[in-house]
């Protein structure tokens, strides 16, 4: 860490950093409890509920429907529930949009109500991430920490930041991407003294997660070696643009749902048709129920999936679709992550096919996880760090960051937003802020009244009152800006004897006067602005010609700040 981060450290971030060692370790135990509760759930209705692609099968597959769409009518319920809730006491922000609009906290009864429904998705099968709910409600729990501990200098939406990311560092067994996610979708920024929190209480979360449960690596996978050859380059490169482009299709297949889902108003019909929906896409395949944690595993390890690739991967867009199109509340994560390993797996077995053997599938699975979740996340820092925690290969870390790279410019530039409404607003502060600093004042330029030199006291004194302004700008016959007129000097002589009003203006121009070339830019105009009580200034051509164009106001000006202030 720099000197300066540092010192700004030193002036009033020593108590967040104080904060973040609860928060992480609350965090983690809402985490916990959460998973508590689904396997509680899972081992009522099964005799083996540790995997539910399993599970299932302890029933005959014409009941399965029926299990995921009863389970989809109760989330309705309780989501109604929660919508009523939130009609008399105002709608529930998420909590990315909490942190990002620097809200005062997160509101307990509909947080918990819309948990429940995800609770009931989730243990029914939905296929949907069940990081989503556990995080909001780590987000929560950091929000009654905030509010209970009152700490001085500290924001409350910073303990939220700090809870997040703890929750989902506690998820993935991964502090780092834990934190960068926050950092990159809800701060929108990796500045050092946002990152120290969040990387504090994320890596509590995850220690007190090992010191409760049984810690191991998500998807450990070690053994296998990644050889930067021809083949596995061209393979990681295939890989990402093969992602950049299903990540938007996904969403949009997701929003598609959403949309054919819209006129059934009621939550419980909605939720129940999407549960019946994922229950007969199972019959196909078990693999689509849940999340996707165990099936990545078995590709990763090259396990039998007794379902192809290219079946698996269309059928978990299709069960997620549904899902999260029927208004299910969870994430979207480890579906992501699942959809990319499958991909990365297809691109791989297919070039097996043709005679080309980059390497093990597993290795291109694990960069298609990372690619995938970049495209719909629009999070490519977080994704490689995620990536690389969960499966601990050193080797993968290069063909990671080049398949994320180039999955997240391709997914960028398909669709402008991830899954995530906040980053729309980030991009828009982005594009303001660049626009900014790259801009030149010629854009902003209105037309302006002016004297030429040639004229009388009188008829500046009576331009500027025209205008109701304190300078009349003086230009020759050739437009050439020559000074200004101060008109209240001009007018008190007038009034009081001491000047005449035919007399000629060149005596009283003020050469010195400041003024702005068309080609400054929006930043240059700021600081003349910033130390100068005018509210506009003029605009000259360039310094040869100084040709007046008009003018640029301070209004203006504030008005292209606005949009990233």
């Amino acid at each position: 860490m720099g000197l300066k981060a540092f010192d700004s450290l030193q002036k009033g971030d020593w108590v967040n950093l104080l904060i973040a060692i609860p928060t992480g370790i609350v965090a983690a135990l809402v985490t916990i409890a959460f998973r508590g509760a689904i396997s509680g759930i899972n081992g009522l209705m099964f005799a083996d509920g540790s995997d539910i692609t399993k599970a299932f099968n302890e029933y005959p597959r014409l009941v399965w429907p029926l299990i995921t769409t009863a389970g989809g009518i109760i989330a309705g319920f309780i989501l109604l529930w929660a919508l009523r809730h939130e009609e008399k006491h105002g709608k529930m922000p998420d909590y990315l949009d909490v942190i990002d609009q620097r809200l005062p906290g997160i509101p307990v009864v509909s947080t918990v109500l819309r948990g429940l429904s995800s609770l009931a998705s989730i243990a029914s099968g939905g296929s949907i991430g069940r990081e989503g709910a556990m995080v909001q409600l780590s987000a929560l729990s950091g929000s009654l920490l905030g509010r209970f501990s009152r700490f001085k200098g500290v924001h409350q939406s910073d303990i939220i930041a700090m809870a997040a990311a703890g929750g989902l560092a506690a998820v993935y067994h991964a502090p780092f991407a834990g934190a960068l996610f926050v950092a990159e979708i809800a701060f929108g920024v990796t500045a050092v003294q946002r990152l120290i929190p969040l990387f504090i209480s994320a890596s509590v979360a995850v220690l007190t997660v090992r010191s409760l449960t049984g810690y191991a690596p998500l998807y450990l996978y070690s053994s296998a070696t990644f050889s930067p050859s021809f083949g596995a380059i061209i393979t990681v490169l295939i890989i990402g643009a093969a992602t950049g482009i299903l990540g938007p299709l996904f969403i949009s297949s997701i929003d598609k749902f959403r949309q054919w889902m819209k006129p059934i108003s009621h939550p419980a019909l909605r939720l129940g048709l999407g549960g019946l929906g994922v229950g007969l896409v199972a019959m196909i395949s078990p693999l689509v129920l849940g999340n996707g944690f165990e099936v990545i595993d078995l590709i990763l390890n090259n396990g039998d999936l007794q379902t192809s690739l290219l079946v698996l991967l269309i059928l978990k867009i299709v069960a997620t679709a549904i899902t999260i199109g029927s208004g299910a509340v969870g994430g979207l994560f480890t579906p992501s992550l699942l959809i990319g390993a499958a991909g990365g797996a297809l691109v791989c077995t297919c070039l097996q096919w043709l005679g080309f053997d980059p390497g093990p599938v597993g290795l291109y699975a694990a960069i298609g996880m990372s690619a995938l979740l970049a495209a719909t996340s629009h999070a490519p820092l977080m994704s490689i760090m995620m990536a690389f925690e969960m499966t601990l290969n050193s080797s993968l870390l290069f063909p990671l960051m080049l398949a994320t790279a180039i999955s997240y410019v391709v997914a960028s530039r398909l669709k402008e937003g991830g899954t995530y409404p906040v980053l729309t607003r980030h991009n828009a502060r982005f594009l303001a802020k660049n626009e900014f600093e790259y801009s030149t004042v010629a854009s902003l330029v209105t037309p302006c009244s002016k004297m030429y030199v040639d004229a009388s006291l009188s008829e500046v004194v009576s331009e500027g009152l025209k205008q109701r302004t304190r300078y009349v700008y003086v230009v020759d016959r050739e437009e050439r800006f020559l000074g200004v007129v101060p008109t209240n000097v001009l007018a008190s002589g007038i009034i009081d004897g001491s000047l005449k009003s035919d007399d000629p203006i060149d005596a009283f121009i003020e050469q010195e006067f400041t003024t702005l070339f068309q080609q400054a830019s929006y930043e240059q105009a700021w600081a003349m602005f910033s130390n100068s009580p005018l509210e506009r200034l003029p605009v000259l051509e360039n310094a040869q010609s100084r040709r007046l164009l008009g003018v640029i106001t301070k209004a203006a000006l504030l008005s292209k700040a606005k949009d990233f202030i």
